[in-house]
């Protein structure tokens, strides 16, 4: 650590004490035994900087096709400018062009000139529509509303906007007209940076590989604990009449079919509590980000990440890439158990813990290409088949001489047999398999 860094760190020490004393104090009130919440017409209505779904529900990468090249983007300002082109067009009749069939999926892996905009998780069509307010008909398809992507593609030689599923091997196809030449004002804009990414090769249903190493920062983070209330205001149908237990170690919030129990020691957040009065138009996707929209701008920036059958799962991103922790720190995974149904249970976990105030790092970290790091997995044993998703991310590390400061060191992560694991541990569950 260079010696600028270290008189920067002991500095912040400083700042660390003064959070940790105000961290404490929010958890000292918190746990006091509290009387009933009385009846408050504003505290159910009143919200502060509530997050807005066309941020939390954009798309994590960029792909731009041009003069035989396909380079990836994962900046978020040029994402949202290029997807708000997307807002503003006007589109034609959707329609299937390919269903189930992988020979003809795979000749929409690639254009002459265009871009993707990629989500890690599927993502249901209909929401997307209604999240940014598209004026795309839907009236030829019969199973509009089950619709699932991960690639949304322009092609900006044929006019024609597409939406790829990886899964079932499905395009969809709409004619659009976009600002051409804004769109590629933004994306060729002087400073903008990509990485060199290959076709025609895939990991997962993924069509693209980074050709080259990638050397990334690693971040240091304040860290900031945000009080349990939050969590109950954002949370609870009825903030009437709350009770608090008092028979329990942890501190733990009652109303209803509504429970929320805050573990001090860990500082997660555990969520149960009922959905109901829910229409034909509300899904995973809607009901949990009522709840996430709540939480504000202070929990960080939350963003769609992925799913999984029932479970929903909503990460900080920091440059453009996902933070992966223990206990939930940083993240937001909402479970829903038939988001059919007009009523039916919903369980959250999540942490008070975020990272709010960057600490300045020259520190850097060279990351293998995606083809050098599929080449190891498979040399120490990993079945191809089961590798569901590769991407980098930032982990969440402590500091054990200042607590209330976190390293973020970027690193790959593999989506294996359905579960993320950095490539670390992934490799040494590798080698136990072998041993076993």
């Amino acid at each position: 650590m260079k010696i600028m860094e270290k008189i920067v760190r002991i500095g912040l020490v400083f700042l660390v004490l003064l959070s940790l004393y105000f961290s404490m104090s929010i958890w000292v009130s918190s746990s006091k035994k509290e009387q009933p919440v009385p009846s408050d017409p504003k505290l159910a209505t009143t919200v502060v900087n509530e997050r807005i779904d066309t941020d939390v529900f954009l798309p994590l990468r960029l792909v731009r096709m041009q003069d035989g090249k396909s380079e990836m983007n994962n900046s978020e300002n040029l994402i949202t400018n290029v997807q708000n082109e997307i807002k503003h067009s006007t589109f034609g009749k959707l329609d299937r062009i390919v269903q189930g069939n992988s020979e003809q999926f795979e000749k929409y892996l690639s254009m002459d000139k265009g871009f993707e905009l990629l989500y890690e998780g599927q993502f249901l069509l209909s929401e997307y529509i209604s999240v940014y307010k598209l004026d795309l008909d839907l009236t030829g398809i019969n199973d509009g509303e089950d619709i699932f992507f991960t690639c949304i593609q322009v092609d900006l030689n044929q006019n024609k906007i597409r939406f790829l599923d990886f899964i079932r091997k499905d395009v969809y196809e709409a004619p659009i007209s976009i600002d051409k030449e804004k769109v590629l004002t933004l994306m060729n804009r002087v400073g903008t940076q990509y990485n060199q990414i290959s076709d025609q090769q895939a990991v997962a249903g993924k069509h693209y590989y980074l050709s080259d190493d990638l050397k990334m920062k690693k971040y240091s983070y304040i860290l900031a604990s945000q009080p349990v209330t939050k969590f109950r205001n954002a949370f609870f149908a009825n903030t009437d009449d709350i009770q608090t237990n008092e028979d329990s170690k942890d501190l733990s919030y009652t109303s209803g079919n509504e429970r929320l129990i805050a573990e001090e020691k860990l500082g997660t957040i555990h969520f149960n509590g009922e959905l109901t009065a829910r229409t034909a138009e509300d899904n995973i996707y809607s009901d949990s980000f009522n709840y996430v929209k709540k939480l504000g701008t202070n929990m960080g920036n939350i963003r769609y990440f992925d799913r999984s059958d029932s479970e929903i799962n909503y990460r900080t991103f920091v440059e453009g890439f996902p933070v992966f922790s223990e206990n939930d720190k940083g993240q937001v995974r909402v479970t829903v158990g038939n988001d059919k149904a007009e009523t039916t249970n919903v369980v959250i976990e999540t942490s008070v813990d975020t990272i709010q105030v960057p600490i300045p790092s020259e520190d850097e970290v060279v990351l293998k290409s995606t083809e050098s790091l599929l080449n190891q997995l498979i040399i120490n044993g990993a079945d191809q088949t089961k590798i569901n998703s590769m991407m980098i991310g930032y982990t969440w590390h402590k500091i054990e001489e200042i607590t209330q400061v976190v390293d973020l060191t970027p690193e790959w992560y593999i989506r294996y047999d359905n579960k993320w694991y950095p490539e670390r541990e992934l490799l040494e569950k590798l080698a136990n398999l072998e041993v076993e």
